[in-house]
């Protein structure tokens, strides 16, 4: 009986050592050491390490050295990093239906976004936890908007331009193609120099995309439609949110909530400043008329019709659009 006592004490002691053992987070991200993205991530770290008593280090690798969203989840595969930020590429990868909130021109304002990504969330959660991932805070980066050497205010101007098609780009790409407006792939480093050199004339971003890349110093004109909104995220390998003790979850996840909530709010207010900076700089906003928008609209429906089904869920993308036509009958009927 001795024995038995002893052989359970020594098994306790070890499972207790083995749960309070360190775990190490070594988290990607492409954001420039310095940014408000960095600073968030590095708080971030210093919150779960509080809140674990130190059992939890986060490191944070910026400055795109863990690879980009492909090299990263590769490697959080093969265990060699466990956390990454990730956007349209990573995010499709593991949820394969959020390719359906950036089709062009299907969600038109903030407040649709908001509503229809509240009720398909935890079905995209739940697709990441079976790729082997955990979502610990959304982000929203802003609107897609095309940037031209001339204005683009209708489809016809826009075929005039051979468009640079990020390599990433899963949504926009293949619609545009399909329409029939002439599209370069290239990875996101190629466009500054293919701008330049004339090899294309016209690209689509975020509008900090555009000053952070400098792009709007060659396309000067951006074209005010909102196309997509661009979501991501910052997600955790399973087998690293695993091993951390249950006790600490809520708190950690509330602790990367609340960096979701501050990079939304800082966001905002810095593609305000953005903007303003690269109107100071000589970047015209071409606005884009009710009889233009429907051109828009009509050929971007033309063009989600023809996106493979596959890609996607098409029973999700119906309820997308179910979720869309009820709030704005809502919308219609208070004005």
């Amino acid at each position: 009986m001795k024995k038995i006592i002893i052989a359970v004490l020594i098994f306790l002691t070890i499972a207790v050592l083995v749960s309070a053992k360190p775990i190490t987070i070594k988290l990607g991200t492409p954001t420039p050491t310095g940014s408000e993205w960095d600073n968030a991530l590095r708080k971030l770290a210093a919150e779960w390490k509080d809140i674990t008593g130190g059992q939890v280090t986060v490191k944070v690798y910026s400055d795109g050295i863990a690879g980009k969203e492909s090299d990263m989840i590769r490697k959080i595969r093969l265990r060699s990093l466990q956390s990454a930020v990730i956007a349209g590429e990573g995010l499709n990868e593991m949820a394969p239906d959020s390719l359906i909130l950036n089709m062009p021109l299907l969600i038109q304002t903030d407040e649709e976004f908001e509503y229809v990504f509240q009720r398909i969330r935890p079905k995209l959660e739940k697709s990441i936890e079976e790729a082997g991932f955990k979502m610990i805070a959304w982000t929203m980066a802003g609107w897609m908007h095309f940037f031209s050497k001339k204005p683009v205010t209708l489809p016809e101007d826009l075929k005039k331009h051979k468009i640079a098609a990020a390599d990433t780009d899963q949504a926009l790409a293949p619609i545009l193609k399909s329409m029939g407006f002439t599209t370069i792939p290239l990875t996101l480093n190629e466009i500054m120099a293919s701008l330049t050199s004339g090899m294309v004339e016209a690209c689509y971003t975020v509008p900090l995309g555009a000053a952070s890349y400098q792009w709007f110093g060659i396309a000067k004109n951006m074209c005010a439609l909102p196309i997509s909104p661009v979501i991501g995220g910052v997600v955790v390998s399973m087998d690293a949110w695993d091993q951390i003790p249950d006790k600490f979850k809520p708190e950690l996840l509330a602790s990367a909530q609340k960096l979701s909530s501050d990079l939304a709010e800082s966001g905002e207010r810095l593609e305000r400043e953005v903007m303003q900076v690269m109107q100071n700089y000589g970047l015209v906003i071409n606005t884009v008329s009710q009889e233009a928008k429907a051109q828009w609209l009509e050929l971007f429906s033309q063009g989600i019709k023809a996106l493979p089904e596959k890609k996607y869920s098409l029973d999700l993308y119906r309820e997308v659009v179910g979720y869309l036509e009820s709030f704005r009958k809502l919308a219609s009927q208070k004005k």
